[in-house]
């Protein structure tokens, strides 16, 4: 994917030109910016007299329908400051013209100093963004230190309307750093696409951000987030939990993140979410350590109801703490996780913290997760106390720890890779751990420590499970219908389409009639209209209604074969 998509970045857009059409045909005027052949004197209508600076830019009056180019392979330094509205199927766009590099529009060179945000939206909506490099690298400049953040691009609602109707397409945004870290890594906010919207002041004045569409974008080197979307929650009898106290339909599909300080994605406060086909590359990079985090899962939600995450691809998160795939972290709801692959995460194969409910994991592989070591020299400094478990469902909560219930994690495969020492954690209410397929490699073993939370009612529901290799067997006797059969991994662990298991294989033991799979209530709709609230296929696509029909299950997230 990386290729081809700088390959695009680079190199025409093929893909951009649908979208390109429409945004024309509803167009009024074209506008043309060229840092080294431009004159803010021009009347920038052409290519043959375009403008040269991003202050003209900002001085021009754009209406809906507008499009402004900036020249390829020029750089413009500064600040560009979207300060005009489209409308709806007439968005103000922001775009590339002619052959060459993209051009780049860079924060951290401006005059006086750097600037928080390399592009700047402020409580404005129906705009586009596409083939633009988008910087700031604030080191560069120490001249303004009002905020240490920074952002390369940041939309921002200060609650006076509902905003709507943004689109960031085919960018590369990266070398994004603060002009110096700050001592909390909570309080450091730094990313690449940033949406924050203020929580509502009344009832007469609660307002969202909505219809957020950001795909097939390059983001690299920040020093925390490649996308974060933040809505503060408010106190306000009857906005609270209610859809005004969220972002909403917000789709985040077919980016990648790499070499960042932190994660890839954060959705904190959505209220619809789809996170679809994208890469996490080494999340938590020690590219600039100083000013970084140097922690991050792939991805994770906090605060945020009805998401949905799959076909996404995890490689290499590092930290003492979290550093999963993607994780789940605390007071989310109705949170689906499927189709999902997961490589060299050192922190968790699976990671629910507390005061959660309804959260289902199906159907994603996990292979080599769950590697760090307590109590052991970090490369960042300091050790960690927090050692990989291959399972980890915690009742971490602020501010204080509250159960999540009625979590499903069922038809996942884990396995364990060599020299490896995960633990197991289910401390929640009413979890679920059904038709999961744990494979330990020799050398390794799983469940050392295998840790039980309970309150009240039943205790954790494991069933059906299949076991291979060095696992506990305290592990093992939590099961109420364990396997054990031997199963041998043959291929490339980094490429699961190389190990993946026969049918044949993986066949279930003894299914449980019981079994009913949990309820996601937003499935088929909206932004989830492809979304199936009971799984139709496994993770290679296979038919899983053959299996339902023939009264038989598999262990695990999937086959390769029929036989």
């Amino acid at each position: 994917m990386m290729i081809s998509l700088a390959s695009r970045l680079r190199n025409g857009f093929v893909l951009l030109l649908l979208s390109a059409t429409t945004t024309i045909a509803a167009a009024q005027t074209n506008y043309y910016v060229s840092s080294s052949n431009g004159k803010d004197g021009n009347n920038g209508e052409s290519e043959a007299e375009p403008w040269k600076s991003l202050a003209r830019v900002e001085q021009a009056k754009l209406s809906p329908g507008d499009t402004v180019h900036f020249k390829s392979g020029d750089v413009f330094n500064g600040q560009l400051v979207i300060d005009e509205s489209g409308k709806d199927k007439a968005p103000i766009h922001f775009t590339a013209y002619g052959d060459g590099e993209l051009p780049i529009i860079d924060g951290a060179n401006s005059k006086g100093g750097s600037e928080i945000a390399a592009i700047l939206i402020a409580n404005q909506d129906h705009i586009e963004l596409s083939r633009l490099e988008v910087r700031n690298f604030r080191k560069r400049s120490m001249a303004n230190a009002a905020d240490v953040n920074a952002y390369g691009i940041w939309v921002k609602n200060t609650g006076q309307r509902v905003l709507s109707g943004f689109e960031f397409h085919h960018l590369v945004v990266g070398e994004v750093y603060p002009i110096r870290a700050k001592k909390s890594f909570n309080d450091t906010s730094v990313t690449g696409i940033r949406f924050e919207t203020t929580p509502a002041k009344s009832k007469m004045r609660a307002f969202n951000t909505r219809d957020i569409y950001i795909h097939d974008n390059l983001i690299r080197h920040t020093a925390r987030f490649g996308i974060a979307l933040r809505h503060r929650p408010s106190k306000i009898e009857g906005i609270t939990g209610t859809a005004l106290d969220y972002d909403e339909n917000v789709r985040i599909m077919n980016n990648r993140c790499e070499d960042l300080g932190g994660s890839c994605v954060l959705m904190n406060g959505v209220w619809h979410g789809l996170l679809e086909g994208n890469e996490f590359i080494r999340s938590g990079a020690m590219v600039e350590p100083e000013l970084s985090v140097n922690r991050g899962s792939g991805a994770w939600f906090f605060r945020s109801n009805h998401i949905v995450a799959q076909h996404n691809v995890s490689i290499g998160s590092r930290g003492h703490n979290d550093s999963a795939g993607m994780h789940v972290d605390f007071n989310n709801e109705n949170v689906l996780v499927q189709y999902n692959f997961s490589y060299d995460n050192e922190g968790y194969g699976t990671e629910i913290l507390g005061k959660n409910r309804n959260v289902i994991w199906r159907h994603n592989i996990s292979v080599a997760d769950a590697t760090r070591k307590a109590y052991l020299p970090r490369p960042e400094g300091g050790k960690s106390q927090h050692p990989g478990k291959i399972v980890f469902v915690s009742d971490f909560a602020v501010p204080k720890r509250i159960q999540s219930s009625d979590v499903f994690i069922y038809n996942n495969t884990y396995i364990v890779t060599s020299d490896s020492d995960p633990l197991v954690e289910l401390n929640g209410e009413n979890v679920h751990l059904w038709n999961n397929l744990f494979v330990v490699e020799e050398g390794s073993r799983l469940g050392r420590k295998v840790t039980i939370g309970w309150i009240k009612g039943p205790a954790v529901d494991v069933q059906g499970n299949r076991f291979v290799g060095n696992v506990s067997p305290n592990f093992i006797a939590l099961d109420k219908y364990p396997s054990t059969t031997p199963l041998s991994v043959i291929g490339e662990l980094s490429d699961v389409n190389t190990f993946a298991f026969t049918r044949s294989k993986i066949m279930a033991s003894k299914p449980d009639s019981a079994f009913k799979h949990p309820s996601f209530p937003a499935a088929g709709k909206g932004i989830f209209s492809h979304v199936s609230e009971i799984p139709k296929v496994d993770y290679f696509g296979n038919s899983l209604k053959l299996l339902r029909d023939s009264d038989e299950a598999i262990v695990g997230a999937g086959f390769s074969a029929e036989k």
